[in-house]
C-alpha cells in the first residue's frame, strides 16, 4: 500500500513538473499569425508590425500567413481547427462578428480562445473620387437626389455596414460589387468603375493627398487628431459611428499559461516607443487591452452589430 501511495506521489508531482515546464517552455518554436485576408490590407499591416516586435520579445520567429477566402471565414475556420498549442494564433477584426451576424459563417468568434484587443482603429472612412466629386457634401447632395452610387464591399464586413448605413441614412440609390481587396478598391475607383468603398484612413492617405480622393468623413465619434480638418459624420447629420477593433485570438481549449506568456509579450510590444511610431503611420495606436476586458469588448460590439442586422441582409 506504501508502495502504491508513494508511487502515485510520485506520478502527481511528474505531472504538475511536466505541466510547469510547458508553460514555462512556451513559445519554443515558431509562432504562425494567420490574417485571413489578403496582403496589403490594414488587417495584414498591422499584423506585421505585431509580429516584428513580437518576435523580439518571445525569443522565437514569428511570421504573418495569409488565407483569403468568404470574408476571413476560411482563415478563421483555420485557426479555430488548429491544435490549442499557442503557435497558431489569428489576428483579425470585428469583420468575423458580422459574419456570424449574415450567417456567412457558423463559428462563434467568442469561442475561440481570445487574448487580446490591442488596436481600437478610430482613423475608418468613405472615400469617393475626387474627379467625380467636388466635396463631401456634393457627393452626399447627388446621392440623395438619386445619383446612381456603385459602391464596393465584402460581404458581411465593416465596408458593408458603413456603406449600407450610409445609403439608408441618406435614402441613395446604391448598387453593390464585391471585393475583399483594399489593393482592388483602390484600382477600381482610380480607373472610374466605383464611386465609394470604406477604409482606414492610413491605408490611403497618399491618395488623399495627391488629390485622387476624397473623404466623406470620419465614422467615429469625435475627429481624429491626426487629420482633425476631416469632420464626422455625426458633424454631417449622419449617425454612423464604427470603430474597427483588432484582435488576437487562439483556438478554442488554448491553454491560460500559454495566453498568459503572449500577451506579456504583447503588452511590452504595445509600450514599445518603436511599436507606435510604426503604427503611428497608419494614424493609429496600440493599446494593451487584458484578455477578459477584450472579450467585453467584442460582447459589446456584437451586440451592437446585431441591431443592424435587417440592413446587412438587404430587409430595409
Amino acid at each position: 500500500m506504501k508502495k502504491l501511495f508513494l508511487v502515485c506521489v510520485v506520478f502527481l508531482i511528474a505531472c504538475t513538473v511536466f505541466a510547469q515546464g510547458q508553460s514555462e517552455s512556451y513559445p519554443s518554436r515558431d509562432i504562425t499569425v494567420l490574417v485571413p485576408v489578403k496582403a496589403g490590407g490594414d488587417t495584414d499591416s498591422y499584423a506585421r508590425i505585431f509580429a516584428q516586435y513580437l518576435q523580439k520579445e518571445l525569443g522565437v520567429g514569428v511570421a504573418v500567413k495569409n488565407v483569403d477566402g468568404a470574408s476571413g471565414t476560411v482563415g478563421c475556420r483555420e485557426v479555430y481547427n488548429s491544435k490549442p498549442d499557442g503557435y497558431t494564433v489569428l489576428f483579425f477584426h470585428g469583420t468575423s462578428l458580422l459574419s456570424e451576424i449574415t450567417g456567412l459563417s457558423d463559428l462563434n468568434t467568442l469561442d475561440y480562445t481570445i487574448a487580446s484587443v490591442p488596436v481600437i482603429d478610430k482613423t475608418a472612412t468613405l472615400v469617393a473620387p475626387a474627379k467625380k466629386f467636388k466635396d463631401a457634401n456634393d457627393f452626399k447632395t447627388r446621392a440623395e437626389n438619386g445619383e446612381k452610387i456603385i459602391a464596393s464591399i465584402a460581404q458581411g464586413s465593416y465596408a458593408q455596414l458603413a456603406c449600407v448605413l450610409y445609403d439608408s441614412a441618406i435614402e441613395g440609390n446604391f448598387s453593390y460589387v464585391d471585393s475583399t481587396s483594399a489593393a482592388d478598391r483602390i484600382a477600381d475607383m482610380l480607373g472610374g468603375r466605383i464611386d465609394l468603398f470604406f477604409s482606414q484612413y492610413g491605408l490611403i492617405n497618399q491618395y488623399f493627398e495627391s488629390g485622387d480622393f476624397i473623404s466623406l468623413g470620419v465614422l467615429s465619434d469625435e475627429r481624429n487628431e491626426f487629420f482633425p480638418d476631416v469632420p464626422t459624420m455625426k458633424e454631417q447629420g449622419l449617425d454612423i459611428s464604427m470603430d474597427k477593433l483588432f484582435f488576437f485570438a487562439f483556438p478554442p481549449k488554448t491553454d491560460q499559461s500559454i495566453v498568459d506568456a503572449f500577451n506579456n509579450a504583447l503588452k511590452k510590444v504595445c509600450e514599445n516607443d518603436s511599436a507606435k511610431a510604426d503604427f503611428e503611420k497608419y494614424f493609429v495606436m496600440p493599446e494593451f487591452i487584458d484578455q477578459q476586458d477584450s472579450i467585453l469588448l467584442l460582447e459589446e460590439a456584437k451586440s451592437i452589430y446585431e441591431n443592424f442586422t435587417a440592413e446587412l441582409l438587404g430587409e430595409k
